[in-house]
């Protein structure tokens, strides 16, 4: 395996490439300060303040080859629409977790599942990795179809994983896919 960080890759309908302090407007404006994109994880919605600190970072993250982070552009207007990126990985066994977020406006058309499939064959592809796996609420039903699209399988459910922002345990649904399927 041989980290190579995130490079620039491009599908019929987006380009997926790093963050730049430029994207702060369009973050805030599609997806990062909208609650119902949060709904389903334990994160909170952010400010245009938040977006624009951590922009102002991201060069520093990206000097990693260890960083797997892109902005999610519709080609046709430009803009930024959502991010995904690997969460987690165990280097020493070549897996690796994929998330994303996807602006409300630009749900149910494809765009998540599409960026998923693009990032799943670089991965595989050109830095090694052996597993990649996702995972979402069980009431989160288009992320699983997502992951469905991106050709991962369901393994099964973690009862309780995480306490939701309202006090509640979640259980997820995980989905993986292996370099061999």
């Amino acid at each position: 395996m041989e980290h190579k960080g995130t490079k620039r890759l491009e599908t019929e309908r987006l380009i997926l490439r790093p963050f730049r302090l430029e994207d702060a407007e369009s973050c805030v404006r599609n997806w990062a300060a909208d609650p119902e994109v949060y709904r389903y994880i334990s994160q909170e919605a952010q400010t245009a303040k938040d977006v624009y600190d951590w922009l102002s970072t991201a060069d520093e993250a990206y000097a990693s080859p260890e960083t797997y982070y892109w902005a999610i552009v519709e080609k046709s207007k430009g803009e930024v629409i959502g991010e995904i990126f690997v969460d987690d990985f165990g280097s020493r066994n070549r897996w690796c977790e994929l998330d994303w977020k996807i602006g409300r406006a630009f749900w149910g058309q494809g765009y998540a599942a599409e960026a998923a499939a693009a990032v799943i064959q670089y991965l595989f592809c050109q830095v090694g990795f052996h597993r990649i796996q996702a995972k979402c609420c069980v009431e989160n039903s288009a992320s699983e179809r997502v992951m469905q699209k991106a050709g991962m399988t369901k393994e099964g459910i973690l009862r309780g994983y995480f306490d939701a922002k309202d006090g509640r345990w979640r259980d997820v649904a995980m989905y993986a896919v292996l370099s061999s399927d």
